[in-house]
């Protein structure tokens, strides 16, 4: 049984594309580091499952669409759909920050607030606008949008993949 030690976030499911089961990711690594892995793995109703892929093809700058072995059409796909995406972490080289960091190098840090209480887990950072938001899925799992604004961060911890924010009130 794979556990939470053992693994990494490096990206997360966006939707199915297509009807052949393929699925949009945007991932933390490359088209062809995600293509070299033993298998991802997936929380399946709070059980870490592995996945085989038998296709990774980049479309876009920042989206790669997966084929993964057994799934065969869209229906399948869409259980993926905004799941975070992990890796083994032995195979995935440990980050590097010491020339910088960006925002897409955020996903899978918790957010803590500035009382210490945790608010969540990045999914992923939705650039889509002028005004990047971190993705989160808070403690109740539902889906929480926060400002990745340089302003709201008291404290980044590469170590311990966390954020301190202080967040104006009412935003959550």
């Amino acid at each position: 049984m794979i556990t939470e030690d053992e693994i990494s976030s490096i990206g997360s499911f966006l939707k199915p594309h297509g009807i052949k089961g393929e699925i949009a990711a945007e991932l933390d690594i490359n088209c062809e580091e995600v293509a070299e892995l033993t298998c991802i793995v997936c929380d399946m109703d709070g059980i870490y499952v592995p996945f085989f892929i038998n296709n990774a093809r980049t479309k876009g700058r920042d989206t790669v669409l997966l084929s993964i072995d057994g799934i065969k059409d869209e229906k399948e796909a869409g259980a993926f759909t905004g799941k975070t995406i992990y890796a083994l972490s032995q195979e995935v080289e440990s980050e590097d920050f010491s020339d910088g960091m960006f925002v897409t190098d955020l996903a899978g840090f918790t957010i803590i607030d500035d009382r210490n209480e945790t608010i969540g887990v990045i999914d992923y950072i939705d650039d889509s606008t002028a005004n990047i938001l971190f993705v989160v899925t808070d403690k109740d799992g539902e889906t929480v949008y926060i400002p990745a604004a340089e302003e709201f961060i008291t404290a980044l911890d590469p170590n311990n993949k966390t954020i301190t924010m202080r967040l104006p009130e009412g935003l959550l």
